[in-house]
């Protein structure tokens, strides 16, 4: 009896010091499918006045399903929140964590009926050898950094992933069929490590600048401080170390390099932009529409029209209320069109000094002073990055500095998200019948996986 309560004690303390050996918090499931109460379900229940998520199935092991929840009760209640919202709902989800005590009030049989207990960790990523969730310090919070680790105990060729524009999480725990996540699979398969860094006030990073109020160098200093962190790995080979840019991560990969001082083996790009931000937007309004053959005149009379604008905002850096003064932009910002996703003084979810600070950037000058191998490469249906110019360019500049070290890749019937299609259009067909993202999980190409690790051993 005194050994198990000893034992049970030393249980307790080292869970304790497991929990606080990190500052981040493994975001808490609550393991159901769902979908809102109607209406007439909630009249049912004797509460035409509230709002409820009827639970469709439950998940094993989560939650929910700790707490006895079933299939076919109605939530009404968690924690402090009554009269459950879809929208409200969701976000709520968003900011459970595990081991928190949660309160969960729902109706059963008309009958209802309250749950207490804690949030239980949601799932995580695996892969073949072992996936660890780590932090970085970041500023005055932390950034969650996930990284794939191949079997064994020696020291790997890694890969430093660095992802795209938007804001969104790079944990793939509830999606392990995503491209990114099959691209990463893909070589640790072939023995290498890899290292992904959320962004500032994503996922389960905390104590950061909201990732959409972020400007460029803002960002550009959490990849830098998580670059440095990644090479003093204990299983990382620090001397066979490789970036990968994804779009505007790929765009970033050359001035990160250059702020850190210290130079990777190589770097990989996909779908990256070389020129000055102000003339790949004007290509976004002239040349990709052609893509998706738009009307020439129609293409032509938006881009002249949004050219005094996209000059005033990324060349001379006005801000948005400076921007909205002139009654002809705020036309522009304010339309139900709305062209470049305006929003409370972002664009395209980003903040306004994002975009201008990037402007001020020469690319093309930070890719000579670089000038490590570097494989360059675009999809033939890649509508993002538009065309191959700034993946031939890169790959240029690159072999003028460092003669046979540059090497453009055309991936054919690919588009910007690693995905294989027959045409431009197929991709607008697809997401605007809301399939895409079920056609992608099907369709990823493995050519990108056997290009770049048939090029990193090429490497030495």
């Amino acid at each position: 009896m005194h050994f198990k309560i000893g034992f049970t004690f030393l249980t307790i303390l080292f869970g304790v010091f497991a929990a606080n050996a990190q500052h981040l918090r493994h975001k808490g499931s609550l393991g159901i499918a769902y979908t809102e109460a109607t209406d007439s379900l909630m009249s049912l229940q004797h509460l035409p006045d509230s709002r409820g998520i009827l639970v469709k199935n439950v998940v094993p092991g989560f939650t929910a399903a700790q707490l006895g929840i079933q299939s076919g009760d109605i939530l009404v209640s968690v924690n402090d929140t009554d009269s459950l919202y879809l929208f409200d709902f969701r976000n709520l989800e968003k900011m459970l964590f595990e081991q928190e005590p949660i309160s969960i009030t729902y109706i059963r049989n008309r009958k209802k009926s309250r749950a207490v207990g804690f949030v239980v960790a949601g799932p995580k990523e695996s892969t073949k050898g072992e996936v660890i969730y780590g932090e970085v310090p970041y500023q005055r919070g932390y950034l969650r950094s996930i990284v794939h680790k191949p079997a064994g105990k020696t020291r790997f060729p890694a890969v430093f992933y660095i992802q795209g524009l938007e804001c969104n999480s790079i944990d793939f725990a509830n999606d392990s069929l995503s491209p990114v996540k099959k691209l990463v699979d893909g070589w640790v398969k072939a023995g290498y490590a890899v290292f992904r860094i959320e962004k500032p006030g994503v996922g389960e990073s905390a104590g950061t600048k909201d990732c959409s109020r972020l400007n460029f160098e803002e960002e550009m200093a959490a990849f830098r401080t998580a670059f440095s962190s990644f090479k003093e790995l204990s299983f990382v080979d620090s001397s066979r170390v490789f970036l990968f840019g994804h779009s505007m991560g790929g765009t970033m990969a050359p001035l990160l390099v250059a702020q850190s001082g210290s130079k990777p083996l190589g770097i990989m790009v996909y779908g990256a932009v070389i020129k000055p931000w102000f003339e790949h937007m004007l290509d976004v309004f002239r040349k990709q529409p052609m893509l998706y053959n738009e009307s020439l005149q129609s293409i032509e009379v938006n881009t002249r029209m949004l050219t005094p604008l996209l000059y005033e905002w990324l060349v001379q850096g006005k801000t948005p209320t400076e921007l909205l003064q002139e009654p002809d932009y705020e036309a522009i910002l304010t339309s139900k069109e709305n062209p470049l996703s305006f929003y409370r003084g972002t664009f395209f979810g980003r903040q306004s000094t994002y975009f201008s600070e990037l402007q001020k950037y020469n690319l093309v000058q930070a890719w000579a002073q670089t000038a490590v191998p570097t494989l360059a490469m675009y999809g033939e249906f890649d509508g993002k990055a538009i065309d191959h110019e700034s993946a031939q360019n890169i790959a240029r500049i690159v072999n003028e500095v460092r003669p046979d070290q540059g090497t453009y890749k055309l991936l054919k019937e690919t588009d910007h998200n690693f995905i294989q299609l027959s045409s431009f259009n197929e991709a607008t067909q697809l997401q605007k019948s809301g399939k895409y993202k079920a056609y992608a999980n099907r369709h990823f190409n493995v050519e990108i996986v056997e290009t770049t690790v048939q090029w990193m051993k090429r490497q030495r």
